[in-house]
């Protein structure tokens, strides 16, 4: 394939790239380790809940202000922000004692992703100077593939008798080393230009086409994120299955998410990007509604919709630059600020359902907010057909 993504910042880029593997490992971890917190801190499904509220809440705060620091002080010193939360909330997890301490700390940590994250998803389109949409996609390959790497391997070593501790404490130290090598790569300055025009907070929540964005990403953004953190304890309640046995499913979801988003970028390019969110989203809606309906024996099926769920948040980010050219960077900000505000809202009903309705029943929240998803790109794709014809 001739298709080739030119960049003026190699270095940023890899930066990028190995910082998005990390997010994913440190994220997703959540999920494999929720039984052991429960155990540990001796809580339920409802205490869980709220600490799950409380990282979208700080995700999403550090993402609302992340994207205005971007363009005051550009995209480097905000990255530097958010390894240094990683690392040291990282270190603060390791050794809290108390569940409203970690609860805290993996709050901060959860801003220091969104620090992390809001960098890179705004700094890529101003690195890479052709195929965004392959470029964003393969950047949040690299975050499904440490989804894949931590969850499968945190379940190996959980098994072996290594706590959630100690792993996170040897992310902590994998970051720090990440921290001290920025410090000695170039990155683009794109900070704000004083005589630019951009559009007000009030401006933005006027307007029609982003408030459709904002339910799009938002309800898909939950159920991936739904799925993570919640279905390992679906499957340790409803079949009885370890920890390491549920991992094993969980994994190869994010194993088959990463290779989705590795060669989806291709077929963006080639057929567009909401018409392929849509067929993406709804393949993904019937093979993860079939794995919950037929059984034990077709749990295959919810794996193999990462597939389909893969394309979705990068390929929709990367069409913000050319659906809102002016204060994009702002925009993308408070898109993912309003994608985590229903992440949590929707995370915070799927404990309490899990705590009312068991695990059961409380696991079709997943296929219902999908659904909703792909109502929602349905209508932007309408409305922004003839503009990414044209940017296309």
């Amino acid at each position: 394939m001739k298709q080739k993504i030119s960049t003026r910042f190699p270095g940023a880029l890899i930066i990028l790239f190995i910082m998005m593997i990390l997010s994913g490992i440190t994220e997703n971890s959540k999920g494999i380790f929720i039984p052991g917190f429960k155990e540990y801190f001796i809580i339920g499904d409802k205490e869980i809940s709220y600490m799950l509220m409380g990282t979208s809440l700080t995700y999403m705060i550090a993402n609302f202000f992340g994207g205005y620091l971007c363009e005051k002080i550009g995209q480097k010193i905000v990255l530097i922000l958010g390894v240094i939360t990683l690392m040291v909330s990282l270190v603060m997890m390791s050794i809290s004692q108390s569940f409203l301490a970690f609860a805290i700390w993996i709050g901060i940590n959860s801003a220091g992703l969104g620090f992390a994250g809001i960098s890179g998803n705004t700094l890529l389109p101003v690195i890479v100077l052709s195929f965004q949409s392959l470029a964003m996609n393969l950047m949040h390959f690299f975050y499904g593939f440490g989804s894949t790497l931590g969850q499968r391997s945190f379940g190996f070593f959980l098994d072996k008798g290594i706590s959630w501790r100690q792993l996170y404490l040897i992310v902590a130290v994998i970051i720090g080393i990440l921290f001290l090598i920025l410090f000695f790569i170039p990155f683009p300055e794109v900070k704000e230009k004083k005589d630019e025009k951009k559009l007000s907070i009030k401006e933005i929540f006027k307007n029609k086409l982003i408030i459709l964005y904002m339910i799009a990403l938002g309800t898909y953004v939950a159920a991936e994120i739904c799925t993570s953190n919640w279905l390992v304890n679906y499957l340790v309640e409803a079949y009885s299955q370890s920890e390491n046995d549920a991992s094993v499913y969980l994994s190869t979801f994010f194993l088959i998410f990463a290779l989705g988003r590795l060669f989806g970028g291709f077929v963006v390019e080639r057929f567009g990007s909401f018409k392929t969110v849509i067929a993406s989203l709804m393949i993904a809606l019937i093979l993860f509604t079939a794995g919950l309906l037929l059984g034990e024996g077709a749990l295959f099926l919810i794996a193999l919709s990462g597939l389909f769920f893969a394309i979705t948040f990068p390929t929709v980010i990367s069409t913000i630059p050319k659906v809102f050219p002016i204060s994009s960077a702002y925009i993308t900000g408070i898109l993912v600020t309003t994608a985590s505000f229903q992440s949590m809202l929707l995370n915070y009903a799927f404990g309490l359902a899990n705590d009312y309705f068991g695990a059961e029943k409380a696991i079709f929240l997943i296929p219902g907010v999908l659904t909703v998803s792909i109502i929602f790109n349905i209508i932007i794709f309408k409305k922004t057909k003839p503009l990414l014809a044209n940017k296309h």
